[in-house]
Formats: C-alpha cells, structure tokens, sequence
C-alpha cells in the first residue's frame, strides 16, 4: 500500500469510526469528536503521542479555567470584553508564532465558546466543558486507532543528507529553515490584530444575543480567522467559500438521503464514502486538498447536531447551512477589507 492510500484509508476510516461512536452515544457536543478527527487526520502526518497528551492537559485546564474565571465576570461586561480580547489576541499572536493549529482552535473555544454557553446558565457552561474534554479525548483516540489500522509504509530509499558538497541542496535546506522561522514580533501582532478583529465583534455579538444553537457558525469563524491572509487573495477566498458551500450541500444531501433510507448504518456508509472521495484530493499538491479539508469539518458540524437527534436542530438545517456560509463570506470579505485598508503597511500584511 503506498503511503497516500495509507492516509486516505485512515482519514476515512477515522471518519466513519468516530461518527459512529460519537453520534451514535450523542452525549453533550459529541459532534465535535469527528471533527477534530478528521481536522488531524487530514494532515499528513499523525501527531504526536506525547503533543496529543499535552494538548489534552492544555485544553483541560484552560476548559475549567474558562467556567472558573471567564463566566464570572460576565456579570462586568466591560471587564469580560477586555479580558477576552486580550486572550484571543494572545491565542492568534502565540498562532501566528508557530504554535499548533488545533492547539490554538480549542483554546480560541474555551476562550469563547464556553463563556457564550454561561450566559444561559453556569451550569450549562459545565456541562459543556465537560463534554468537550470528552469529545476531545475521544477524538485523539480514534485518530489514534485509524493510524494504527493504517500506518504509514516503511520510508523506502536511501535517506537524504544535506552536506557541504551539495551547494544546492544545502540553499534549500536554508531557504526551508528561513520560511520555517517565527515571523517577527511586530508581523505577529499585525496578523493577530487582523484575525482579533475579524473574529471578537461576531463573538462579542454571539454573547450579547446568547446565541448558543447556532454555536456552529462561531465555531466556523473561529477556524476561518487562524487564517488571516485568506483575503489576501482573491482566488483563495473564492475557493474557501465554493469549498465550505459545497460541504454544506453534502451536508443537505446527506440528509435527505437519511430521511429517505433512516438507517444509521446507511449514515456510516456515505461518511466512508465521503472520506474515500475527497481523501486523494486532501493529501495531493493541488490547492484544492486544504479546501476540501475545510469542507469536511462544515459537513460535520452541521450534520452532528442533527444525527445526534436533536429535532430542533433538523428544523432549522437549512439555516444553519446558510448562516456557515453566510460566515464564510463575511470572513472572506473581512480579511479582504482589511487587506485593502492596510496595503504597503508590512507589520499588518505579514509581507
């Protein structure tokens, strides 16, 4: 087997078993456990035991310290403004320095996502800290079972080495460590302060309005906003929104073809078929594989609510659809004012 079927037979395989298992258990946000497998299993390399451990830790504590400290001071709004801005700042900043993207992605939720649920009810910013530790760990897990099931083949060939004979090859493994390298400190502010911007006003807004059923959508952004150059070009920003689109109409399809054929094995078997698709694309050269991996994670947080039997959440399916992409777009566009309005400032373009 060679090494790209190996990935996209353990992204697919990943898929299918965490819907499976999560959904099928369906307890408090068990629809985020298949998307942060298919998040870690898009990219081509499996991490880390030891950093999905300390992720894990990470996460757990900033979780319980968000319940402790962020949810209290909602009753100070001023307070709870300045406070969360400026660890989202920090969050995008320490990002733009290198640090794990899906590190970043569950520390921008604790941040965010479990004060939006506190403004319904303390007891409900609990029941959600718990369940995304949950859905956390089970994610690592099945990542970890898929990899297993499906490892990648020997490295096969002789190894390359870079020494002082090979001029050209000693100037690329230069130029690699220079693109490699942590940006400067002003280019990591000015990038930070683009996503905060992006990002805090539609969180802020989320708050305001306790818009906890459609947590998906700030969700989607928060992924979107690790990203700020995506306005930087106008052909990547087209192909973000046709990629999320199209996930949100294989969203749809999915499920009519569930109310048409109600069958959860018949769910599983469309996931792998899904998994089976678009994993070459994923793990190909061509730009359209990041996309594409951008598409899976819109299906499935659409999806998850849905399948986990939340009759609500089928009403309003069609909404939800419309208002990820309707994030999309704003994020997009967000990102590309932005760029127009800072263009030939270099600390704030990253150029």
């Amino acid at each position: 087997m060679s090494t790209e079927a190996a990935r996209v037979y353990r992204l697919a395989f990943g898929m299918t078993l965490s819907a499976g298992v999560a959904l099928g258990i369906a307890w408090p946000f068990s629809f985020i456990t298949p998307v942060i497998t298919a998040k870690l299993l898009c990219s081509p390399k499996v991490l880390p035991l030891k950093g999905a451990v300390g992720l894990l830790v990470v996460l757990g504590v900033s979780l319980i310290l968000s319940s402790l400290l962020l949810v209290p001071t909602l009753q100070y709004p001023v307070v709870h403004v300045l406070l969360t801005g400026l660890l989202v700042f920090l969050l995008f900043y320490a990002k733009a320095g290198g640090v794990n993207p899906m590190l970043a992605v569950l520390l921008l939720i604790a941040v965010l996502v479990i004060p939006l649920f506190g403004t319904v009810a303390e007891a409900l910013a609990w029941v959600v800290t718990k369940g995304f530790i949950v859905a956390t760990l089970a994610g690592l897990v099945f990542v970890y079972i898929a990899a297993a099931a499906f490892p990648d083949p020997p490295a096969s060939g002789p190894t390359v080495r870079w020494s002082n004979s090979d001029p050209s090859a000693n100037e690329k493994k230069r130029e690699q460590d220079v693109s490699d390298a942590a940006p400067p400190t002003n280019v990591r502010a000015g990038l930070a302060l683009r996503s905060l911007l992006v990002l805090f006003p539609l969180a802020i807004a989320f708050q305001l309005l306790s818009l906890v059923n459609f947590v998906v959508v700030l969700i989607m952004v928060l992924l979107l906003a690790l990203e700020p150059m995506f306005g930087k070009h106008l052909k990547t920003g087209k192909g973000l929104i046709l990629a999320n689109a199209a996930g949100g109409l294989i969203a749809v399809l999915i499920y009519n073809l569930l109310v048409w054929v109600p069958s959860y094995p018949f769910f599983l078997l469309l996931v792998l078929l899904a998994g089976l698709l678009v994993g070459p694309v994923i793990f190909s050269e061509r730009p359209l594989g990041k996309l594409l991996g951008a598409g899976i994670t819109t299906v499935f947080l659409i999806l998850g609510p849905v399948v986990t039997g939340d009759e609500q959440a089928g009403q309003e399916l069609y909404l939800r659809v419309m208002m990820i992409i309707g994030a999309v777009v704003y994020v997009v566009l967000a990102f590309g004012l932005l760029e127009r309005l800072t263009r030939g400032r270099r600390w704030v373009t990253g150029t």
